[in-house]
């Protein structure tokens, strides 16, 4: 997959990672270069300093070849316009817009375009944190699948990411370490402390 991300904070910059260790080709385009160091040596992707909505840098990131584009910087307004740009003019099969204020989703959902807003996300991290529960669930029940938080304890250490997999009927597509974020093979082992991020199908 060729894809484009929007803004790199700490968001942008955790999925240019993912994507790039998956081995898809990654092109981040922020305003201020700094942001950039927030990849990591381990980065393979592109990086250009620009703005998100601008045509001749998103030219120069390849959006003409792009499969998707997510626009994740901190503003509503600079998201939207990247979006739409990326939809309407481009023809960007897939594209995904931050939206920080929930009451713009409704309107902008309207518009046909696919956003995600993170007061929901966050208030549901947060929940499950303060009650200490071991996964955290991230997406809506609506869908019928939630993508997972699973902290690894005593009991899953020393696993396979296989054997996780049949335990927790779950599909591991990422182990976050301290230092590093990992693309799981399935003979993996896991480690006390590990973070897996998952899907798995909603708990009714």
């Amino acid at each position: 997959m060729y894809a484009i991300i929007v803004g790199c904070g700490r968001v942008g910059a955790q999925i240019a990672n993912l994507l790039s260790i998956e081995g898809h080709n990654v092109v981040v385009i922020d305003r201020n270069s700094p942001s950039f160091n927030r990849l990591g040596a381990n980065f393979n992707g592109i990086t250009i300093v620009g703005s998100g909505y601008d045509l001749e840098v998103l030219e120069d990131a390849g959006i003409k070849k792009a499969d998707a584009l997510a626009a994740v910087t901190n503003e509503d307004n600079v998201n939207i316009i990247a979006a739409q740009v990326a939809k309407t003019i481009f023809k960007v099969p897939r594209v995904i817009a931050r939206i920080y204020d929930p009451k713009r989703e409704e309107l902008y959902e309207e518009f046909g375009l696919d956003v995600i807003g993170g007061t929901t996300l966050f208030a549901r991290l947060i929940m499950d944190k303060l009650i200490e529960k071991s996964i955290t669930h991230f997406l809506s029940e609506d869908y019928g699948m939630d993508i997972i938080e699973l902290k690894i304890n005593d009991d899953l250490s020393d696993l396979t990411m296989e054997k996780i997999e049949e335990k927790e009927r779950v599909k591991i597509f990422a182990i976050i370490r301290p230092d590093e974020a990992i693309y799981p093979q399935k003979n993996m082992y896991a480690r006390t402390g590990d973070i897996l991020i998952a899907v798995g199908e909603t708990k009714r």
